[in-house]
């Protein structure tokens, strides 16, 4: 199977399902085949992210019937080999075995497949995924990254990664929240990347796509780029 990535976090509201389609995006127009599974079951976001939403008839749990597993895949118009699959309703129950098989099966058709799980400290559904790595979200907020280091004693020695979404340098330099150093230590987590707060990235539910060029592409680049294994220097706060 291909890289398999789950976006996490402790709390809703930090951003993780739009980091989630952004990671897509920027895998895909890297040349990967990528899938994003929408694991919020019954708050199903992902397709009206990428503006699919009117032609969505399957959904994940159609992917247990006697269906093709391909007919609940909907290509993302105007990017590479990026696809979606819309999350089930909330009453569908998904037994972890049967969807680790499922993710197997997507891993034969694709390079990344990103997994964005609803906001909390349950992760039974995907225990049984082998070298799935953890993608922690947050904000720079003092809630925010209490949260994250919950998330991270929930995994249970499996070591997660940390982007910080909505990045505002402002409030460093007035000293209302903690520096970079201080947000890794109080969140006990690595950060392979930061997100600035931008108008760009708040019009993505409404545009339903992101610009090729600019600061939210280039550091959605920077993460992909290290999640992929290369060294990539993390940019002064100002320059984020």
């Amino acid at each position: 199977m291909g890289k398999c990535f789950a976006v996490v976090s402790g709390k809703g509201g930090t951003g993780k399902s739009t980091v989630s389609c952004g990671l897509a995006v920027s895998f895909s127009r890297k040349g990967n085949s990528v899938l994003v599974i929408d694991l919020d079951k019954g708050l199903r976001c992902i397709d009206s992210y990428f503006g699919i939403d009117p032609d969505v008839v399957l959904d994940l749990s159609d992917a247990f019937t006697d269906n093709d597993i391909s007919d609940v895949f909907y290509k993302i118009n105007n990017e590479n080999e990026l696809y979606v699959i819309p999350s089930p309703p909330a009453d569908f129950n998904i037994n972890s075995d049967d969807f680790s098989v499922f993710l197997e099966k997507c891993g034969s058709r694709f390079d990344v497949i990103i997994l964005d799980l609803p906001a909390g400290l349950d992760f039974s559904l995907i225990k049984n995924v082998p070298g799935i790595k953890y993608i922690c979200v947050s904000n720079q907020d003092p809630v925010s990254i209490k949260d994250a280091a919950a998330v991270r004693n929930a995994l249970n020695g499996i070591s997660p990664l940390l982007i910080l979404n909505k990045f505002d340098v402002e409030l460093l330099g007035k000293r209302k929240y903690d520096n970079i150093d201080g947000i890794i230590d109080n969140s006990g987590i690595q950060l392979v990347g930061i997100i600035p707060d931008t108008k760009d990235m708040k019009m993505f539910p409404i545009t339903n796509k992101f610009k090729k060029r600019g600061r939210i592409i280039k550091a959605l680049n920077r993460i992909t780029e290290r999640l992929a294994g290369k060294s990539v220097k993390l940019p002064r706060p100002d320059n984020i």
